[in-house]
């Protein structure tokens, strides 16, 4: 039995065109008080929800992208939709950590690690470094980042938290991230999750750096087996 052809999909990918197109200008350099070829709003929260397919998938971006009222009510949705989602997360949080307590509480030991001294804990503790490619422009694959040395940021060679704001568009979930030298060989590896705080979609991750030698490096970021995202970094 011949199966309907699957329609395109609303991906990461278009509403980075979305986004990308509107964060020149503020929604309210768009005015349309008639609400002129608006869209319902079950589908502009259909597009916040990540759960759109529809055949004029362009034509909606473009619209979202030039009327204030739409990209304000696309971000209302957003918002209340990563709402609901961290909500059911917290939800399963408290219950595992109810588990872990009452189990901790019949064999600490077994759950539980010796406690270090804090010359110990101060020997590890890492440093945090923010990285900001909330509105920078990214190159895909095996493309050399394109940032001048203005643009790149600075890392120490040593134990790191990172949080890194991520373009426009990202979605929720794991990321890769590796550190490659010129040669295209990785030198650091690590994972991470990133989350949308109600501004900005934010990736944590932690990395130790302190064997690979100083230099400039590029940052490689993918979500699952999507492409590669890549940037620009110093490592002193």
């Amino acid at each position: 039995m011949a199966h309907p052809p699957t329609q395109p999909k609303f991906d990461r990918r278009d509403e980075i065109d979305l986004l990308a197109a509107a964060k020149e200008a503020l929604p309210s350099d768009f005015p349309n008080p008639e609400r002129i070829n608006c869209p319902e709003a079950s589908t502009l929260e259909a597009v916040a929800a990540r759960r759109l397919s529809a055949p004029d998938i362009d034509d909606l971006i473009d619209h979202i992208a030039t009327c204030s009222p739409c990209f304000t009510a696309y971000n209302e949705y957003r918002n209340a939709y990563c709402s609901r989602r961290n909500r059911r997360r917290y939800g399963a949080l408290a219950v595992f950590l109810a588990v872990v307590i009452v189990a901790g509480y019949f064999g600490r030991k077994t759950f539980w690690p010796t406690l270090r001294s804090p010359e110990q804990i101060a020997e590890v503790a890492p440093l945090t470094a923010v990285l900001d490619f909330h509105n920078r422009t990214s190159e895909r694959s095996a493309q050399t980042p394109s940032q001048g040395p203005e643009d790149t940021p600075h890392l120490r060679r040593t134990l790191l938290n990172v949080q890194i704001r991520l373009p426009l568009g990202s979605e929720d979930g794991q990321y890769t991230l590796q550190f490659r030298d010129s040669a295209g060989g990785t030198r650091a590896q690590t994972t991470g999750t990133a989350n949308f705080d109600g501004t900005n979609e934010t990736l944590s991750a932690r990395i130790d750096l302190r064997t690979i030698e100083p230099g400039r490096y590029t940052l490689a970021i993918r979500q699952g087996s999507s492409s590669w995202h890549q940037y620009s970094v110093f490592v002193d």
